[in-house]
């Protein structure tokens, strides 16, 4: 498959936040605290939220508690539709961009392109957001950070923090908000301890259109296009890739991953993570990393990676990847 080069409407930094719904918010806590190592930075009840992480942003994960009801932000703002939150599985994937002067610029072009019909734009008070959905209806939300200390505002219980927003008004801001080198926080006594939100992989049907937007419209750029997968990375992550399409029958979220230390005791963690209940794996024979799956009580696989030496100059320097029928393991 030939990788598109075209001008792009957005160009984030990273992979910023995976958000999803799942059945109780307080059990999902549990496992992202106890096995998965991330803190609780705040949690939003009246919409029934809470948002964890390491601290390279204000939320790694955010998660939603299902529901069949509509959800309402600040000012009555309509922040979830009747039935959005109804099903377990992927909310949103969001992407950093470089500012708020960045963002509106993206959202003009946008415009432009005819995807304003099609996005929904709001103000989080410590950052704007614009949302699209890419072809297989997963929504992207792309944002700028607009308060740079940001756990000043958030920490605790929060009212609610959503409401409506007009790009452009106030006048967009051109400095960053993002922090070079930000104060990240482990939680003691967890099984694994990560470093840094890694990436996600989605399963499509139809490869090409999926390529398309996040390349055009998303910005991210292609480090290796196969037949059945592509890995695209955005501008400035440390991680070599940050998102994973892989052809499948299916469509949707296949899992997310958080890069760990390289001396992870991976079978020590494996059997921690069992004696717990939970279903975990090690996996050691992928060829760019390191890894241990384990899924949580509503289903979602989430993996800890270590990538192996020189990781990027391979994906950047080959023509191929091994690819087998446990693709979506290996990616």
């Amino acid at each position: 498959m030939q990788a598109h080069h075209q001008q792009s409407i957005f160009s984030p930094r990273r992979l910023g936040h995976v958000n999803f719904i799942v059945a109780d918010l307080e059990r999902s806590i549990g496992f992202y605290q106890q096995a998965c190592g991330l803190n609780l930075e705040f949690t939003e009840t009246g919409i029934r939220a809470g948002f964890m992480g390491v601290g390279h942003t204000p939320h790694d994960i955010g998660m939603i508690e299902q529901t069949q009801e509509a959800r309402y932000g600040r000012d009555g703002h309509l922040q979830m539709p009747r039935g959005v939150a109804s099903r377990i599985g992927l909310n949103h994937l969001a992407w950093e961009m470089e500012s708020e002067a960045a963002l509106v610029t993206a959202w003009e072009q946008a415009q432009a392109a005819g995807l304003g019909e099609s996005s929904r734009t709001v103000d989080h008070q410590i950052a704007r957001s614009i949302y699209l959905r890419d072809p297989d209806g997963n929504m992207n939300e792309f944002y700028a950070d607009t308060i740079a200390e940001w756990r000043a505002v958030l920490h605790g219980d929060m009212d609610l923090i959503t409401s409506t927003w007009e790009p452009g008004t106030p006048a967009p801001s051109p400095e960053p908000r993002w922090h070079e080198n930000p104060p990240t926080r482990v939680f003691e006594g967890a099984v694994m301890q990560p470093r840094r939100l890694s990436h996600a992989v989605l399963l499509t049907p139809d490869l090409a259109p999926m390529l398309r937007f996040y390349t055009g419209i998303a910005g991210l750029r292609v480090v290796h296009a196969g037949a059945d997968v592509a890995l695209l990375r955005p501008r400035a992550t440390q991680s070599a890739y940050q998102l994973a399409l892989v052809r499948s029958q299916e469509k949707g979220l296949h899992h997310f991953a958080f890069e760990v230390d390289g001396g992870t005791d991976w079978t020590g963690s494996a059997l921690r993570l069992r004696d717990m209940g939970l279903a975990a794996e090690s996996r050691q024979d992928g060829p760019l990393k390191r890894s241990l799956f384990v899924t949580d009580a509503d289903g979602f696989l989430v993996e800890f990676c270590a990538p192996l030496p020189h990781a990027l100059e391979r994906l950047e320097t080959a023509g191929w990847l091994p690819i087998s029928e446990d693709t979506a393991f290996r990616v």
